[in-house]
């Protein structure tokens, strides 16, 4: 039986020094089938020729702005059944990808599987002040594309990322797939590394708590717990802090 051709998808603007070692990580990921796609936001630092030169890379030009347009950019050029995402500072541990796609082969019924996510700080980098708590080093569930493989039907029924959302684009797109009672599956196993550091777009703080009031709104009304002109009075105190 042939594998299943698998797209990955890395949004890239300006990603050194960290480009070359995420894609370093999914090349040492034991599957045979990979469409590998860099989606280049007009970068200057060097990303685009990185990208070109690693063997399999297809490099894409971004069309629009921002990291929901790269990604949209990537799923109209991904050739494969099966989709991933790797923001290019990100890492996928060992054996990450082949986990998920035995998990989605062996669960037909299951549109797409994520897993837990470790968040490590870069050496010589300061905490950002938006990151609190003691969850650096820890994993958790992991509700953001980095982690997640999904059958190429799932961005079909919950639709592309919003790219009118700077930091809320995942977030908005996990709320759209929920409420279309896509099947996505967490298993305990560690499938994404997330570097953080002070470029990072969560560190956006305001924007980010915006954004995400917005979601839940939009989740709220889909849900029909919300009409369009009782977003004010329902959501009034309920700003969720940054993640």
């Amino acid at each position: 039986m042939t594998p299943p051709l698998i797209s990955v998808i890395v949004p890239a603007r300006n990603a050194m020094p960290y480009l070359p070692e995420a894609l370093a990580s999914i090349r040492n990921q034991a599957a045979p089938r990979v469409d590998l796609l860099v989606v280049d936001g007009a970068s200057t630092d060097g990303s685009q020729e990185v990208a070109a030169a690693f063997t399999g890379v297809r490099l894409i030009e971004q069309v629009g702005l921002g990291l929901a347009a790269a990604r949209n950019s990537g799923l109209a050029a991904a050739r494969g059944d099966l989709i991933a995402f790797l923001d290019a500072d990100d890492l996928w541990p060992a054996g990450s990808l082949a986990a998920r796609v035995a998990y989605l082969a062996q669960h037909p019924d299951c549109a797409g599987v994520s897993g837990q996510v470790v968040r490590f700080l870069q050496p010589g980098t300061r905490l950002p002040p938006s990151y609190v708590g003691d969850w650096l080093d820890q994993p958790v569930p992991g509700y953001t594309p980095g982690a997640l493989l999904a059958r190429r039907s799932v961005f079909e029924q919950a639709g592309p990322f919003d790219p009118t959302l700077t930091v809320g684009c995942d977030s908005d797109w996990f709320a759209r797939a929920m409420d279309h009672n896509i099947n996505l599956v967490i298993t305990p196993q560690i499938t994404l590394h997330k570097r953080i550091h002070e470029g990072n777009l969560s560190a956006q703080i305001a924007t980010y708590r915006r954004e995400l009031l917005m979601v839940a709104r939009r989740s709220l009304q889909r849900r029909g717990i919300l009409s369009p002109g009782g977003e004010h009075a329902a959501l009034r105190g309920t700003e969720p802090e940054a993640g």
